[in-house]
């Protein structure tokens, strides 16, 4: 599978309409996830979503693309539609001011979080976005909450204020 995304920007801010292949994920339980089919799991730099939680994502306005992926679960094909979720938006919005980290001078990573303050007027406007210094989906808490409301599995939303490494 890794040479079929070679040469993909998959960290989120860059469409890749065209270009995306297709692909057979195999899904398998594990003790970081819940057991059985869950409508959110992550393939290396890749969010995989089911068609409910992608329906989910769109009814909040989601900015994603979405590409339909076959996944595989106990050696069968899942009844469930599954798609890679790529999201539109990438950009920095750790609060510097109030947070406790430490970012990587030439990357812009966060190498060490001790405290994390998002900047929320960052999101004036969108949704959705990857918060590129620490690489991970943030949202709104309308749409957070429209996650929660709708049941789906496998996804964890956190407070950013917990999230430290």
């Amino acid at each position: 599978m890794l040479h079929e995304l070679e040469g993909l920007k998959t960290l989120g801010g860059v469409s890749l309409a065209g270009r995306f292949p297709q692909l057979t994920l195999t899904l398998k339980d594990s003790v970081e996830a819940p057991a059985g089919l869950v409508d959110f799991f992550k393939v290396g730099l890749l969010n995989v979503v089911s068609s409910r939680l992608k329906e989910v994502f769109e009814s909040v306005g989601g900015e994603f693309e979405y590409f339909p992926v076959t996944v595989s679960y106990k050696q069968k094909p899942t009844e469930v539609p599954y798609f890679v979720a790529n999201p539109l938006n990438r950009f920095s919005a750790i609060d510097l001011g109030l947070s406790d980290v430490e970012i990587d001078e030439e990357l812009g990573d966060a190498l060490v979080v001790r405290k994390l303050v998002v900047d929320e007027a960052r999101f004036s406007g969108y949704r959705f976005a990857v918060i590129s210094e620490i690489q991970l989906i943030g949202v709104v808490p309308e749409v957070a909450a429209a996650i929660t409301a709708s049941g789906c599995t496998g996804i964890a939303l956190v407070d950013p204020l917990t999230i430290q490494y």
